[in-house]
């Protein structure tokens, strides 16, 4: 019997450590189908001057960019003002074996406020539905209006939970200005993800972004012995960089302001054959220091991995000019993608 609980024990030791114990990276491996209602040559409601289509495909595409930014592998029924049948859209999202299916449109008929759709009560999809439509009132300060149940031919025909939002009216004054706005309609699709994200028990959040720093930023520092240079046409931003490689560190030193948290660190280079071989990239790390050798001959004009590690802030990298002498290093931009 002491066995087993111990057995027990481990076992749910090691299910905690497991679990995911941050906010980041919510969906990866994740199917989730965006629907933009409308589209081609159904305009859906035309009021104000304005096509419900349009505001349905913008809020789509600032959900799908969300969506993916946090891990997620996003399907969209259309990307462009086309024609898609309501049987295409169902079959989109069966076919690729969503998880979830998030219709977005607009409502008409003079009224106000927001309200979500799902097929019935008491079902996963009215559990979407209520985190999506509380996200959406409060990202967007509409009325709220609820959650509501129809037989939507997209909610009837999926395979999997499905929910129709109608974020808000396009034919009253107040709604159309807020969808006509780039702003609210970000609002709309961080609705979307956050929504979305308690629905799976995650604390809604936005996605990490990645950090570019460019030799130009006021994170970037180096001495006096680093010119500057323009020639080169595969350099990120306007210019880059170089020191002549000497029996002396020197170094360049990119130092913006990191979360505790892993990233992958990529470093951008104008290639040449003028450049070091062995480009010696110093990573400073939460717990230790990695040098990694690039050769700064090929590869140019891209970003190339250096590695993964976990970091803190006032950690950094920086490229160092000693290594083999007659060549030059280039220090122009890296980036930190959050893991």
């Amino acid at each position: 019997m002491y066995s087993k609980r111990l057995w027990l024990a481990v076992a749910i030791a090691m299910i905690i450590v497991a679990a995911p114990m941050t906010a980041h990276a919510t969906f990866p491996g994740t199917k989730i189908c965006i629907d933009p209602g409308h589209g081609g040559s159904d305009p859906g409601a035309v009021a104000l001057g304005d096509e419900e289509a349009t505001f349905n495909l913008d809020i789509g595409l600032r959900a799908r960019s969300l969506f993916q930014q946090d891990g997620a592998t996003v399907y969209m029924t259309r990307t462009t003002d086309a024609t898609v049948s309501l049987q295409g859209r169902c079959d989109i999202a069966n076919n690729a074996g969503c998880s979830s299916f998030l219709c977005t449109h607009c409502n008409a008929g003079g009224g106000t406020g927001t309200e979500t759709f799902a097929y019935a009560s008491g079902t996963t999809a009215a559990n979407l539905a209520s985190r999506v439509q509380s996200e959406l009132v409060s990202h967007m300060g509409t009325t709220n209006r609820g959650v509501k149940y129809e037989s939507f031919y997209v909610l009837v025909n999926t395979n999997m939970p499905a929910i129709l939002g109608e974020v808000a009216f396009i034919d009253t004054q107040a709604d159309n200005d807020k969808l006509s706005s780039a702003t609210y309609r970000q609002e709309a699709a961080r609705a979307y993800l956050h929504g979305t994200q308690s629905w799976y028990g995650y604390t809604p959040h936005d996605p990490a972004s990645d950090i570019i720093v460019d030799n130009t930023s006021g994170s970037f520092s180096c001495s006096g012995n680093w010119a500057t240079g323009t020639s080169s046409t595969d350099k990120y931003g306007s210019d880059y960089r170089y020191r002549s490689t000497a029996a002396v560190s020197d170094p360049a030193t990119w130092q913006p302001t990191l979360s505790t948290r892993s990233y992958a660190v990529y470093a951008w280079w104008p290639a040449g054959s003028n450049r070091s071989a062995s480009a010696p990239y110093i990573v400073h790390y939460n717990g230790g220091t990695a040098t990694i050798n690039k050769n700064q001959q090929t590869s140019g004009g891209q970003w190339n991995l250096l590695g993964t590690w976990s970091f803190t802030n006032g950690n950094n990298v920086q490229l160092s000019c000693w290594t083999t002498a007659g060549y030059n290093v280039m220090a122009d931009a890296i980036k930190f993608v959050p893991q």
